[in-house]
């Protein structure tokens, strides 16, 4: 007995010595993957070996999707949650729903249509988990997260995107958002309703589209980090330079898996850390690359590829002509009007408000934006 005795402590001893020359390190117990889907989202969230799907991408993303989850040891998903019924979104979660048993499914309070709706329908009632259309506040706990569901505030909104489901989840004193494609009506409701929209990690809205992420909705949420889910060279100019420029003026840091493939972020309910830095490219789906400070004149609110030095940096001031020719107009992104640089409408734009922009004519009504009474551009 003495033997056996003497060769545990042993052991426990060159257990301890090497424990300290090569410490254990934990994983953190919760993670919040944003895959990389091309053009479209899904977002994994992990909490303790519970597991919740928002989102699945669009059709050419389903495979990897499974992949992926089954690489992270997903055997069951405790949720299953669809944003809204557009293919981008929902395509993937029918894949999933077909391998992963599910205790439940949350989808928007609408009714979608088509085959892919269908199959979408046929798919939750053959996982057998329960299928439900939450209200705002509706809550569920997953390991030691607390899921929230924050909105659609209303069920009369004209447009679809705005009936996505907005999902906080708390994990500790962390905290995360996803609202699916909320536009800026959804997002009003928000910021008007009762609700606690400050987050430390955003899943920016409509993949980074002008008509999402508005400044009343960035103050309320307040985040220290944005992660754009986005496919490269798509043809909807995701993400868009005045996103971009929203993030920038509320210091925002960005992440955004065109460029940087599936984001990571990794809690133990008191600190988040990443995968990877975040990006530092700020080029928007239409080739615009928004930066601060560039030219007094104009508010330094976008700059063009041809106002940049082979270097890629910023035009110094022996360039500034060749810059002001680079921008046909200045926006003004609170009254969405659109001007000549020299109309008298320009001097009086608050700061914050201003864009400038070298799109056409026809880009910017496509943006929605509608041209100045006074100068006529």
């Amino acid at each position: 007995m003495y033997r056996i005795i003497k060769r545990i402590g042993t052991f426990l001893f060159f257990f301890l010595l090497c424990s300290r020359a090569f410490p254990i390190l934990a994983a953190e117990p919760f993670v919040f993957h944003v895959l990389d889907v091309g053009q479209g989202q899904s977002v994994l969230v992990e909490s303790e070996g519970h597991f919740m799907l928002i989102d699945g991408g669009g059709r050419g993303a389903s495979s990897y999707v499974i992949s992926y989850l089954k690489q992270q040891g997903v055997e069951t998903l405790d949720c299953v949650a669809v944003s809204h019924y557009e293919e981008d979104h929902i395509s993937g979660i029918i894949g999933a729903l077909s391998v992963f048993p599910s205790d439940m499914f949350l989808a928007p309070p609408y009714a979608g249509s088509g085959e892919l709706y269908q199959s979408l329908a046929v798919a939750a009632l053959s996982n057998g988990c329960i299928v439900l259309h939450p209200d705002p506040g509706f809550e569920f706990t997953m390991g030691s997260a607390f899921v929230r569901v924050i909105g659609p505030q209303r069920t009369d909104y004209t447009s679809d995107n705005d009936f996505s489901l907005c999902i906080k989840i708390q994990y500790g004193d962390t905290r995360f958002l996803i609202c699916g494609d909320a536009q800026h009506e959804s997002e009003t409701d928000l910021v008007n309703s009762a609700e606690d929209l400050s987050a430390d990690i955003y899943v920016v809205n409509h993949h980074g589209s002008n008509t999402s992420s508005m400044d009343a909705f960035l103050e309320q949420v307040s985040p220290g980090f944005a992660i754009i889910s986005c496919g490269r060279d798509n043809g909807y100019g995701h993400p868009s330079m005045e996103t971009f420029q929203r993030l920038q003026n509320h210091n925002i840091s960005m992440y955004r898996t065109d460029q940087q493939g599936s984001v990571n972020v990794y809690s133990d309910g008191t600190e988040i850390r990443f995968n990877k830095e975040p990006c530092t490219d700020w080029t928007a789906g239409d080739g615009i690359i928004a930066f601060s400070g560039v030219d007094e004149g104009y508010g330094g609110e976008g700059i063009t590829r041809s106002s940049m030095n082979e270097q890629g940096d910023p035009a110094d001031e022996s360039d500034k002509s060749e810059m002001e020719q680079s921008f046909q107009y200045v926006c003004n992104t609170n009254t969405k009007k659109f001007h000549y640089p020299d109309c008298n409408s320009v001097a009086q734009m608050k700061e914050e408000n201003r864009l400038v922009t070298n799109l056409d004519r026809e880009e910017l009504l496509a943006e929605g934006y509608e041209p100045c009474g006074n100068c006529n551009p």
